[in-house]
C-alpha cells in the first residue's frame, strides 16, 4: 500500500514524498484502511493522509466496482466540505484522501457522555440535510446497490416470507405511491450510521462505497429508526432523536413529513426482506426480532401520516411478532452513553 500511495503522492505533489508511519484503520478483511503518516507537511494535503484499499470480501455492497464508487463520490462532493477530498486513486484499486481526522460519533456513542453524543448525533443530522439540499444530484455511481437502488424489488420476497409465516398478510398498502416517491432523488450516502461521520471543526461523511442518487429519505430514515443496516444497533432517547430530526428538516425546504414517511416505510421493507432469517430457528440473535419490532413501530409511526395503510400493516406486524417472540417483548438496548440516564 505504502509504495502505491506514496507514487500517487508524488504524481500529485511533484515532490519526493515518503510515508514513514502507518496505523490501520480498518478491518483487512473488509477494506482495509490506513493512515499514512507522511515525512512532513504537504501542501493542501497535510502530514497524514488515508488509504484505502480494495474491498476483499464479496457482502451485500458486493466488490466489485465499488473502490470506483468512492473515488467517484468523493471527486462529486469536491470542495463542498462535507467529505474527505479525494487526492488520487488507482480504479479499481488503492483511494487517497485527505485526512479529516477523529472522533466518529460511534466513538462518542460508545463513550460516557451523554451531551457530547446528543451533539454528536445533531452535527450528523445537520449533515445529511446539508447533504441533501446543497450537493449536486447528477451522480452516476459506479455500480447499484440492490437492496439501496430498486428496494421494491423485494416486495414479492417479503408478502412471500410473511405468508408462509403466518404473520398479518398486506392488505393494499400504497405500493404504486411509494413507488411514485422514490423517483424523486438526489445524492444520497447510502450507509448513513455513526461510524461513517468524523467530527472535528465540522461534521464530515465517510466511507462512501454506497453512494448513489436515490430518494433522499434512505439517508433521512437512518435518523428515525435509528440506523436500521448498523451493526452496532441500539435505540437513541426520544428527545435525541427528535432534535436530530429538527435539525434534519432545519436544513431543507422540502416536506419533511413525505421524506421521511418515503424513508421509513422503504426501510421496513428493506428489512422485512429478512424475516425468514429473523424468524428461523437457527436465528439466535435476541437483537434481530427487537430491531424488527422497533424497526416497524417507527416505521408505522412516521410512515402513517403519508401512507396510512403500510403505517397500519406495520404496528399490525409489530404486535404480531411481539406476540410471537417472547424475545421481541424485551426493550430495545440503548446506545453505552445513554444507558444510564
Amino acid at each position: 500500500m505504502e509504495p502505491t500511495a506514496e507514487q500517487l503522492l508524488r504524481e500529485l505533489t511533484g515532490q519526493d514524498v515518503r510515508v514513514v508511519a502507518r496505523s490501520e484503520l480498518g478491518s483487512s478483511a473488509d477494506a482495509p484502511v490506513t493512515r499514512l503518516t507522511l515525512d512532513r507537511p504537504y501542501d493542501g494535503i497535510g502530514r497524514t493522509v488515508i488509504a484505502k484499499g480494495r474491498r476483499l470480501v464479496d457482502d451485500a455492497w458486493g466488490s466489485s466496482g465499488l473502490r470506483d464508487n468512492e473515488q467517484r463520490a468523493l471527486e462529486h462532493l469536491r470542495d463542498t466540505g462535507l467529505a474527505p477530498r479525494l487526492l488520487a486513486g488507482v480504479p479499481g484499486g488503492l483511494t487517497v484522501m485527505t485526512d479529516v481526522g477523529a472522533p466518529t460519533v460511534q466513538e462518542l456513542l460508545f463513550g460516557d457522555d451523554p451531551d457530547a453524543a446528543t451533539r454528536g448525533l445533531v452535527a450528523m443530522a445537520e449533515l445529511a440535510g446539508t447533504l441533501h439540499r446543497t450537493a449536486s444530484a447528477n451522480f452516476t455511481a459506479a455500480q447499484e446497490v440492490s437492496f439501496l437502488d430498486r428496494p421494491l424489488d423485494l416486495w414479492p420476497e417479503v408478502a412471500q416470507a410473511v405468508d408462509e409465516l403466518g404473520f398479518p398478510a398486506p392488505r393494499e398498502v400504497e405500493l404504486d405511491a411509494l413507488a411514485v416517491a422514490l423517483q424523486e432523488t438526489t445524492f444520497t450516502h447510502g450507509d448513513f450510521t455513526p461510524n461513517n461521520v468524523v467530527l472535528t471543526d465540522r461534521a464530515r461523511m465517510i466511507d462512501l462505497e454506497g453512494a448513489g442518487r436515490r430518494h433522499p429519505g434512505l439517508d433521512a430514515a437512518c435518523l428515525r429508526l435509528p440506523f436500521p443496516q448498523y451493526g452496532h444497533w441500539a435505540v437513541l432517547p426520544a428527545d435525541v432523536s427528535a432534535e436530530m430530526e429538527r435539525a434534519y428538516r432545519a436544513e431543507l425546504d422540502v416536506d419533511g413529513d413525505v421524506l421521511m414517511a418515503t424513508g421509513c416505510a422503504t426501510w421496513a421493507i428493506i428489512r422485512l426482506a429478512r424475516l425468514r432469517m429473523i424468524a428461523s430457528a437457527q436465528q439466535g440473535l435476541v437483537r434481530r426480532r427487537t430491531q424488527i419490532v422497533q424497526t416497524l413501530e417507527s416505521a408505522a409511526e412516521a410512515a402513517g401520516v403519508v401512507y396510512p395503510v403500510f403505517g397500519a400493516w406495520f404496528a399490525e406486524l409489530a404486535d404480531a411478532m411481539r406476540l410471537r417472540w417472547e424475545e421481541a417483548q424485551l426493550p430495545p438496548r440503548t446506545f453505552r452513553c445513554f444507558s444510564n440516564q
